[in-house]
C-alpha cells in the first residue's frame, strides 16, 4: 500500500519520539513531552502514568498522537529530526533556508556531546567495581537494594548537586536520601540508580541493605501457666533483695514495637519512643515480638499479673525496627541505632543498653555499614546485645550483629541448663540466658508461650542494666569482664562456643560490682624490676581474710612511661571505680649488662674494668643506661668505699686513683640512669680483689 506525503511525514515525526526515547536522548525528549503535556490537557486521552519519557494512549486511534506532533512542527529543534534520521540511514526532509528562515537572526544550536549522553553501562562498571560483596554469591531474597556511602572528600558542593539529582527522579526509581551517618550515607534500588545520580569517584562503598528478621522459635502451646522459673535460676531475686530492679537505667529496645496497653507493660517508664521506618513515634507491635521482648525485661514487679520482669524498673526506649513480619532491613536498623545515639547526644539520661533480638546470616562480613554504627554506639559507652541465632539444626549460620566483636552474643538454654537444640554456636557466642519456653506477654494483651535466642537476649540486657545501675560508667569491655568472672561455666570448662562463658548469674554479678578493695591487702609480686629491653609489670594480688580473690573482680592501672627507668604507681580498683582502690608503688632499675673484668693494677691506683656491649646491645639498652658507677673499699662490705661516675653507655673502665700502695682493695661496678633530678641504679656487680703496687 503507498503512502501520501502527509503519511510518511507522520511516520516519520512519530519515529523521531520512538528513537529520541530508545537512544536517551532525554532532554530533547523533555521537550516534547512538555508540548505532548499541554496536548493531554486538551484532550484529556493520553497519560504517563511511569515517568516523563514515557507516552502511552488509551485509544487505538493514532490521529490523535499524530496530531498532537504536526503541531510542534516549529518548535522541535533540527536536530531532532537529523537524530532520528541517522538512526533511519534517511536523510531529514530540512530546509537549510526554511530553517534560517523559520529562526531569523540565531545561529545553530550545537549539536549534543557524548559526554552529555549518560555512559550508564561504564558507571555501573566502576560502581560494581565498589561493592563489598560479590553479588553472585548473595541470593537477591537476601536484601532490599543498596546502601551507599560517600567518599570522605566530597564537597557539599557535589552534594547539593547529587541530592538535586535524586529530587529529580521519578519516584518509580527507588532512590531516597537516608542521612543516617555523617550525612554520607544513601540508599537505592539499583546500582543503575546510583549511576543516575553521583560520580563513580564520589563513592567509598556499596553494599546490599540486607534484610534481618526476629529470631524466635514459634511454639503453638495453649498452657498458660507459672513460667518465671528461669528468673529464680539466674538469682535475679537476690539482688531484687538488694534494691537491684535498674533503677535509673535506659535500655534501649529495637525491634517490632512495643503494646503499651499491656497490663503487664501499662506501668513500665516508657522515653522517646521511635518508628525508624517513618520517623514517626508510632511503636504500635504489629507483630508482637517487641512486646515479648520488652516484658522479659520491664514486665512489672508483684502486681499479680502474669510475669516479672528481670529489671522491672528500667526505663525502655521503644524503637521500631521491625515491621510487623518480623523483617527490617539493614538501612532501617541504622536508622534506630542513630536515634539512640542522638538521643543520647542531647539528653542527661542515657541509653546504656540496646537489645537487638534479630539477626541475618551471609556469606563473608555482613555489612560494613552495620558494624560501623555498632562501634560508633559502643564508643559512646552503649552496650549492645544481640541474639546468637536459632539456625543450629539449618546449616548453624553466623549471625549478625551478634557476631560482631563489640556486640554480647547471646545463645540459648534450656529449663536443665544444657543448650537449646536451636541455639546456633560458633566462636562468636559470648554467654547463655533461658530461652526456651518461657511464659511472654502477648500483644494481644493476653501470654504466650515461645522460644527463642530472642528471649535470652533481654534477660542479659537486663543484667547489663544491673551494672549499668552500680556503675554508670560500665563500657563494653567491663561488661564483657563481668561475664567472664561471674557466669556459670557450661559444657567444657572454661570458654566453649556452645555457651560462651557459661550461664548467667545476677547475683555472682552483683557481688562482682560491690567488691570494695579500699577494705582489703593488696599487694605485687615484687617491688623492684631491671629493664631487659622490656618493662616487667608487677603481678597484683588483693586479698579478702587472707584469701586471694580471683584476678576478674579488680583490674590494675599503670602510670604512664613505664618504657622508662624510674619509679611507678599502680592503681588497683574495682570495676569501673565503683569500689575502693588501693594504690601501691613499684621500681624500675637499669640492667647490669656485662660482667666485671679483673682488674689492672697500678702504683697508688687501679683501673676497674668490665667487657664491652656489642652494637646490638647498646641500641637495646641506650634507654636505660646514662653511665656507670665504680666503688673501691679495703674492707669487703664496702662500709669505706671510694665512689666514682663516669658517663656514657659505652665506657668499659674507670681509673681510681690515689689509693695506697701494696695495699688489697675490693671493688665492685653497676649501671645508672638519670630521670630530671632522680638517678636509678642497678645492682651492683659481683667483687674482684687485686693490691696496688
Amino acid at each position: 500500500m503507498r503512502m501520501d506525503n502527509n503519511e510518511k511525514e507522520s511516520g516519520f515525526r512519530k519515529t523521531i519520539m520512538r528513537r529520541l526515547v530508545e537512544k536517551k536522548h532525554y532532554h530533547i525528549a523533555k521537550r516534547l513531552t512538555a508540548i505532548l503535556t499541554a496536548v493531554v490537557f486538551v484532550f484529556g486521552m493520553i497519560y504517563m502514568p511511569t515517568g516523563i519519557y514515557a507516552v502511552e494512549t488509551d485509544t487505538t486511534d493514532d490521529s490523535v498522537v499524530t496530531n498532537a506532533i504536526e503541531t510542534m512542527d516549529e518548535t522541535v529543534a533540527p536536530e531532532a529530526e537529523a537524530a532520528a534520521a541517522e538512526e533511519e540511514g534517511v536523510a531529514p526532509e530540512t530546509d537549510a533556508d526554511t530553517v534560517a528562515e523559520e529562526t531569523p537572526g540565531t545561529e545553530d544550536e550545537e549539536p549534543v556531546a557524548e559526554s552529555e549522553v549518560a555512559s550508564t553501562e561504564a558507571a555501573v562498571g566502576e560502581l560494581n567495581d565498589a561493592l563489598t560483596v560479590n553479588l553472585d554469591s548473595v541470593d537477591e531474597k537476601e536484601y532490599d537494594g543498596f546502601i551507599y556511602k560517600l567518599e570522605d572528600d566530597v564537597t557539599k558542593k557535589e552534594v547539593k548537586e547529587m541530592e538535586s539529582a535524586i529530587d529529580d527522579l521519578d519516584e518509580s526509581e527507588g532512590q531516597k536520601v537516608e542521612e543516617v551517618i555523617n550525612e554520607e550515607l544513601y540508599t537505592a534500588d539499583s546500582i543503575e540508580t546510583i549511576a543516575e545520580v553521583a560520580e563513580p569517584a564520589m563513592i567509598e562503598y556499596i553494599e546490599p541493605d540486607y534484610i534481618v528478621h526476629a529470631t524466635e522459635v514459634e511454639i503453638d502451646d495453649p498452657v498458660y501457666e507459672e513460667h518465671d522459673w528461669y528468673l529464680r535460676l539466674i538469682n535475679a531475686p537476690y539482688v531484687w533483695n538488694r534494691g537491684m530492679f535498674g533503677n535509673n537505667t535506659i535500655i534501649a529496645v529495637l525491634d517490632s514495637g512495643v503494646t503499651i496497653s499491656h497490663p503487664d507493660l501499662r506501668r513500665v517508664a516508657y522515653t522517646a519512643p521511635y518508628n525508624a521506618f517513618n520517623g514517626s513515634s508510632n511503636v504500635v507491635d504489629g507483630f508482637g515480638h517487641g512486646t515479648k521482648v520488652t516484658g522479659v525485661i520491664a514486665a512489672s514487679y508483684n502486681n499479680n499479673e502474669g510475669l516479672n520482669g528481670v529489671m522491672p524498673n528500667t526505663t525502655i526506649m521503644p524503637v521500631k525496627a521491625l515491621n510487623d513480619s518480623g523483617a527490617s532491613t539493614i538501612s532501617v536498623i541504622i536508622a534506630g541505632l542513630n536515634h539512640v545515639i542522638n538521643y543520647n547526644k542531647k539528653s542527661n539520661k542515657k541509653v546504656g543498653v540496646i537489645n537487638m533480638s534479630f539477626g541475618g546470616s551471609f556469606d563473608g562480613d555482613f555489612s560494613v555499614t552495620l558494624e560501623t554504627k555498632c562501634r560508633e554506639a559502643v564508643n559512646a559507652g552503649i552496650i549492645l546485645v544481640a541474639a546468637a541465632g536459632n539456625d543450629a539444626e539449618y546449616g548453624n549460620p553466623v549471625m549478625y550483629p551478634a557476631a560482631y566483636d563489640c556486640v554480647v552474643s547471646v545463645a540459648s538454654v534450656d529449663s536443665t541448663g544444657e543448650r537449646s537444640y536451636f541455639s546456633t554456636y560458633n566462636k562468636y557466642v559470648t554467654v547463655s540466658a533461658y530461652g526456651e519456653d518461657l511464659l511472654l506477654a502477648s500483644n494481644t494483651g493476653r501470654y504466650c508461650l515461645d522460644s527463642g535466642t530472642s528471649f535470652s537476649t533481654p534477660q542479659v540486657s537486663a543484667m547489663a542494666a544491673l551494672v549499668k545501675q552500680m556503675a554508670p560508667s560500665t563500657r563494653h569491655s567491663d561488661f564483657t569482664r563481668v561475664i567472664k568472672a561471674t557466669s556459670v561455666d557450661k559444657g567444657a570448662k572454661g570458654y566453649d562456643p556452645y555457651y560462651g562463658y557459661g550461664l548467667i548469674n545476677l547475683g555472682a554479678a552483683y557481688r562482682y560490682m560491690a567488691t570494695d578493695l579500699s577494705t582489703h591487702a593488696a599487694s605485687l609480686s615484687g617491688k623492684t624490676f631491671t629493664y631487659n629491653g622490656k618493662v616487667k609489670t608487677p603481678r597484683v594480688t588483693v586479698y579478702k581474710a587472707n584469701k586471694a580473690l580471683s584476678a576478674g573482680y579488680y583490674r590494675a592501672s599503670y602510670a604512664a612511661g613505664r618504657k622508662k627507668v624510674g619509679s611507678y604507681r599502680v592503681t588497683v580498683e574495682g570495676v569501673n571505680g565503683y569500689t575502693g582502690t588501693r594504690v601501691l608503688s613499684f621500681n624500675i632499675v637499669p640492667p647490669l649488662v656485662k660482667k666485671i673484668k679483673a682488674p689492672k693494677r697500678g702504683k697508688k691506683k687501679l683501673t676497674v674494668r668490665w667487657n664491652a656491649m656489642s652494637k646490638k646491645q647498646k641500641k637495646k639498652y641506650k634507654p636505660a643506661i646514662t653511665g656507670y658507677q665504680v666503688r673501691v673499699s679495703t674492707k669487703s662490705n664496702f662500709s669505706n668505699a671510694k665512689y666514682i661516675k663516669v658517663k656514657g653507655i659505652s665506657k668499659t673502665k674507670v681509673t681510681v686513683k690515689k689509693l695506697k700502695r701494696k695495699t688489697k682493695y675490693y671493688m665492685q661496678y653497676r649501671s645508672y640512669k638519670t630521670v630530671g633530678s632522680a638517678t636509678y641504679y642497678s645492682k651492683w656487680s659481683s667483687t674482684k680483689k687485686a693490691k696496688t703496687k
